[in-house]
């Protein structure tokens, strides 16, 4: 009996060191494999005690490197459940393109069960905005591409500026801002993050 113990403890403890060896090394390829499906390059390293956990979408951390991206522009619904699990958030995005924006970088990170904070700076166009049915989010009354039409008085395709330091709290999963700004050349509109912010995390 006594031996027959030591093989069922040997086995139970190869199994658990096994898992913390595969499970995470599974799962951050199939992060990186789901950003980098139009091209570019991503480093995922996810980070839990037992790994077992990150099979019901908990840890302790989830950390994203990734550049030169194409992004489908698609928002989910419940996006932040991939990531509400985790005590330490920290995704990074450079050089990268989502739907009708180009990111320069793109920070979203958490630490702890508080807010995520989101830093993005980028550029896109009147024409851009228009082409991914976007340009009227936030502004009711008129346009978000005729505003800034109204305002640089030049062609369709000019690049503006995209800025967004925000505050992001998760709904039921669902993304929504609860403290600070965004704009586009200058034009306040914050739904636009979140739009941004659900189509590239539905992809971790």
């Amino acid at each position: 009996m006594l031996r027959w113990a030591r093989i069922a403890a040997g086995v139970v403890i190869f199994l658990l060191v096994a898992s913390q060896i595969l499970v995470p090394g599974l799962g951050e390829r199939r992060i990186e494999d789901r950003l980098t499906a139009g091209g570019g390059t991503a480093d995922v390293t996810l980070g839990a005690v037992p790994a077992a956990r990150l099979l019901f979408g908990t840890g302790e951390r989830f950390q994203v490197s990734a550049r030169d991206l194409d992004i489908d522009f698609s928002p989910g619904e419940s996006v932040f459940d991939r990531l509400d699990g985790f005590g330490i958030v920290d995704v990074l995005i450079e050089n990268s393109k989502a739907g009708p924006l180009h990111i320069d970088r793109f920070e979203l990170t958490r630490d702890g069960p508080g807010p995520y904070h989101l830093a993005l700076g980028g550029e896109t166009s009147p024409a851009d905005l228009v082409d991914y049915g976007l340009d009227h989010v936030q502004l009711p009354g008129t346009s978000l591409a005729g505003a800034i039409f109204d305002q640089l008085f030049g062609p369709a395709d000019t690049t503006v500026p995209v800025r967004m330091d925000m505050q992001l709290t998760s709904n039921d999963g669902r993304v929504e801002v609860t403290s600070g700004g965004g704009s586009v050349a200058g034009i306040p509109t914050g739904h636009l993050a979140e739009l941004i912010t659900s189509a590239v995390v539905v992809r971790l």
